[in-house]
């Protein structure tokens, strides 16, 4: 097993699809640190910009994905790895790990970009660095289950093209689907009505009243699993949690452990029911 996954890592680190991704998420992330740099007059905090590349982790994964395992089929090497007696399980954990290895060492390229511009312009986080890490950490488990995901896609289609575009549909609608709960969900139950105004146009009697588009009940609490157990989800809200000022969510401090429990979860359903049916499939 060790010298399969050794093999299939290093192939991994030879396509350049997988260089290509890692440079440009290092850019990104000089490019958020550097604007949030120039938009302060004098020190400044990047803790409103290091998650910025979860939400983009989705995509990453299946292009990244999709080409390195449909590689594996159209060049004959999963079929070879079976004849030389690899068991399919083996095949199947062996590239999961290098595809979930390479989503993380795509993501940590784009924190080397974040603390390069934080050295060189003394930049600062305002967060507790407990509370960072936690996110951080969660944000990897977030590109682990992306991975999870695209992996599980990958090993079951042959066809290396379709396998791109299924996967590239899946990443986009997992992340406009969870944009808009996050969206739903940060709706307030109530706003204010100005009902009236002196003569300099500033309000003098203000009511509340409800929110027609405030989710309450029972679907608030389904929208709000289905919100922290999709990747998508957790990314939108890590993306979110923290502004120039530090923490924006207070709830921050507790949620990442949850985090983490439903990205096992997805992790090990994706994985189990890729096994079974990768067990399955016939390859030619």
């Amino acid at each position: 097993m060790s010298r399969l996954f050794t093999s299939t890592f290093f192939r991994m680190l030879k396509k350049i699809v997988f260089w290509i991704l890692l440079i440009c998420m290092f850019i990104y992330g000089v490019y958020s640190a550097s604007n949030f740099a120039s938009e302060a007059s004098a020190g400044f905090a990047i803790d409103g910009c290091v998650f910025d590349f979860v939400p983009f982790m989705g995509l990453v994964a299946a292009i990244f994905i999709s080409l390195f395992v449909g590689s594996e089929y159209s060049d004959g090497t999963i079929r070879n790895k079976l004849v030389v007696g690899h068991s399919r399980m083996q095949i199947y954990l062996a590239n999961l790990i290098a595809c979930a290895f390479a989503c993380v060492l795509i993501s940590l390229a784009y924190i080397a970009g974040i603390i390069m511009v934080n050295n060189s312009k003394g930049g600062e986080l305002l967060a507790e660095t407990n509370v960072i890490a936690m996110c951080l950490i969660s944000s990897l488990f977030v590109s682990v289950a992306f991975a999870s995901i695209m992996t599980m896609l990958a090993m079951l289609n042959t066809n290396k093209a379709g396998n791109v575009v299924v996967s590239m549909i899946l990443a986009l609608v997992l992340l406009v689907s969870s944009s808009y709960i996050y969206q739903r969900l940060g709706e307030p139950e109530m706003y204010d009505n100005y009902v009236s105004v002196n003569e300099v146009g500033i309000p003098t009697q203000v009511e509340q009243s409800p929110n027609p588009l405030y989710i309450d009940g029972t679907p608030r609490a389904i929208l709000e699993v289905v919100n922290d157990l999709l990747p998508s989800g957790q990314a939108m809200q890590l993306a979110d949690a923290f502004d120039s000022e530090g923490v924006a969510n207070k709830d921050i401090e507790s949620v990442p452990y949850q985090w983490l429990g439903y990205s096992l979860l997805v992790i090990v359903l994706t994985s189990g029911t890729g096994i079974v049916l990768f067990k399955k499939k016939e390859i030619r």
